[in-house]
């Protein structure tokens, strides 16, 4: 059953299919929010917060494109709040790296993430929907309410400004 028919389903009385799009989509909504904050607790009280939008205000949505398109623009917004607000959110990972490997993974991750943020929040905005969700430019566009082509200039942009900040492993 496709998402159009299952939150009309959803509006018509059937709460209980909720479950189906949150476990559809809690991972990719996660990993998103996560991207964006770097932090596995606010990722994760984020993410709830955007499905407890979606409940709240099912019975409004109107359906203009994909569901998934939706829910990334909440929980755009979301992130956006999270770094206007004071945060309460100052846990930080705890991590024990042992191996030549985990230090080496913390190592690249330390440089793609410097690299991330020299972008522009639109810059990093289309790199996060582009290599970490794999979405087309087209949904790419639509959730930043921007044209296909100023989007494809953004994600060329932005990948070149990577690419200069990476070279020889420099960020």
């Amino acid at each position: 059953m496709g998402d159009t028919k299952v939150i009309q389903e959803i509006k018509d009385g059937k709460i209980y299919l909720f479950d189906n799009l949150i476990k559809k989509y809690y991972e990719k909504v996660y990993y998103y929010c996560y991207r964006h904050l770097d932090n596995m607790q606010a990722a994760q009280d984020l993410t709830q917060e955007v499905f407890m939008k979606v409940i709240k205000n099912i019975g409004n949505y109107k359906h203009y494109g994909k569901f998934e398109n939706y829910l990334y623009v909440i929980a755009g917004n979301e992130c956006k709040d999270f770094y206007k607000k004071e945060s309460k959110y100052i846990l930080k990972e705890v991590e024990e790296y042992s191996s030549e490997e985990e230090i080496s993974k913390l190592e690249n991750k330390i440089i793609v993430q410097e690299a991330l943020d020299k972008l522009s929040k639109k810059e990093r905005e289309i790199i996060i929907l582009r290599f970490y969700q794999d979405l087309k430019i087209k949904d790419i566009a639509k959730i930043m309410n921007a044209g296909v082509s100023i989007t494809k200039y953004r994600l060329k942009k932005a990948m070149n400004i990577i690419s200069e900040n990476m070279k020889g492993g420099q960020v």
